[in-house]
């Protein structure tokens, strides 16, 4: 986002709304929808904890298990540092981009707990 480079676990949350994207246009088809609607439910509880995990990363609260940081320290010959250089990907616990103060991470947990919330009510009151 405005030439932002995303971390690794940014990348994984968008995951989710690619599936729950095929999810809908499967849904959008199929004449039972109750077995989609979980489905959805599904993906966004893994989103929310995913995005969670983020949050909890980003306010140091556990370190992270995927690599978050790169490790140049290690390179001495001065062409492969420029080119470990140029493939740098941002640490996980570092904020680059927020809106009103708050993260892009800590946006997708709300917004994730809010959908599957959603679409469980839709899934418990559905009829097929």
């Amino acid at each position: 986002i405005l030439g932002y480079k995303p971390c690794i676990l940014c990348k994984y949350q968008r995951a989710p709304y690619v599936l729950a994207l095929i999810l809908g246009l499967v849904g959008f088809v199929k004449t039972s929808n109750k077995r989609v609607i979980f489905f959805i439910f599904l993906t966004f509880l893994i989103s929310m904890t995913l995005s969670g995990y983020h949050v909890g990363v980003e306010r140091e609260l556990y370190q992270s298990v995927f690599n978050c940081s790169d490790n140049n320290l290690g390179v001495l010959e001065k062409g492969k540092l420029l080119e470990s250089l140029k493939v740098i990907n941002p640490d996980c616990r570092n904020v680059n981009f927020a809106v009103f103060g708050v993260s892009l991470a800590t946006i997708n947990f709300i917004l994730s707990f809010v959908i599957s919330s959603f679409s469980y009510y839709l899934y418990s009151y559905a009829k097929n």
